[in-house]
């Protein structure tokens, strides 16, 4: 019994840690969400170059209105395009839109200049990025 309450406690002390979740979305083994931490946001995503289970790759950002209407202003674009952000001094990422199968979908890739190591999520369609960013 103690060493059940033992693991509770230290379950509820690490899970702040990680942030609150505000959204999720997920299709197969990959998947997207966004996580809130103090004043800070994470867009963590399932990386499919890996050739196992996916590996997850994370960006950070200050600001989820303005992240959240880039994102929608490449939907409202009807051409297949990409929209590039720089979030950090060192990272760079690109918003790939493209129609499939006469939907609108996004995949995002992730290019780290420091580490030199790169990232890449499957499509998600606008209503799995509306549910990503906790809007109906």
């Amino acid at each position: 019994m103690t060493r059940i309450l033992f693991f509770s406690f230290m379950l509820l002390i690490a899970l702040p840690s990680f942030g609150q979740e505000i959204g999720f979305a997920n299709s197969g083994i990959h998947s997207i969400k966004l996580l809130k931490s103090d004043n800070l946001f994470s867009f963590v995503y399932s990386d499919i170059n890996t050739k196992k289970l996916p590996k997850e790759n994370s960006f950070n950002f200050h600001n989820k209105e303005t992240v959240y209407k880039i994102i929608m202003d490449g939907f409202s674009n009807d051409n297949d395009h990409q929209m590039i952000v720089l979030t950090t001094n060192d990272t760079i990422i690109k918003f790939e839109f493209r129609k499939i199968n006469g939907e609108k979908m996004l995949k995002i890739k992730q290019n780290n200049l420091q580490s030199k190591t790169f990232g890449t999520s499957i499509f998600f369609t606008q209503d799995e990025i509306h549910q990503l960013f906790g809007n109906p």
